[in-house]
């Protein structure tokens, strides 16, 4: 129709589940990023040590048997391989779940790998003159030299979640 603006229609899945792009410049909301390239390391790590117990079992049991005296015995250091992908699964876990880096409206909040409820570090927009950002790492720059501010290690991050940062990060800065 004449007068109208031509929005597109949303989709069937768009319609089904509520899905649709969200803007990361929005300084209103928080936006989380998560370790999620280390998770990926730990999960990686985790199905290793479950084939070496499940393979070393197999191999046991097909050069053995279960009727063997030895295998009885010796089948329980098949299950040593498990007690490290446990811890390994939650270190995966944790990864995933828990914040690395948070934009709030208040500023910058940086949580470390170890007691992160402790070490909370949070820097505040007002607090950040300028930034640079690489694919390793984040310097927040507290002075217009750039001589002082916060480095922070990129490393954990998925390659997708460096550009939303970076997105995030101009539009609130060019904000304040």
């Amino acid at each position: 129709m004449p007068g109208q603006a031509d929005t597109p229609s949303p989709t069937f899945f768009e319609r089904f589940f509520g899905l649709s792009p969200k803007s990361v410049a929005e300084s209103h909301k928080e936006l989380r990023f998560t370790r999620t390239r280390q998770a990926s390391q730990f999960f990686i790590l985790t199905a290793f040590l479950l084939m070496l117990g499940t393979g070393s079992f197999v191999a046991l049991f097909a050069s053995w048997g279960p009727d063997d005296a030895d295998f009885h015995y010796y089948a329980w250091f098949c299950l040593l391989p498990l007690i490290p992908s446990y811890f390994s699964l939650r270190l995966a876990i944790h990864c995933v779940r828990h914040a690395y880096i948070l934009l709030t409206p208040m500023g910058v909040e940086v949580f470390p790998f170890f007691k992160p409820e402790k070490n909370l570090q949070i820097i505040f927009w007002q607090e950040i003159d300028s930034f640079d950002i690489t694919a390793a790492e984040l310097t927040l720059h507290s002075s217009p030299e750039k001589t002082s501010g916060t480095v922070l290690t990129l490393k954990p991050l998925a390659a997708a979640q460096i550009s939303l940062l970076r997105k995030a990060i101009e539009a609130r800065t060019t904000s304040n």
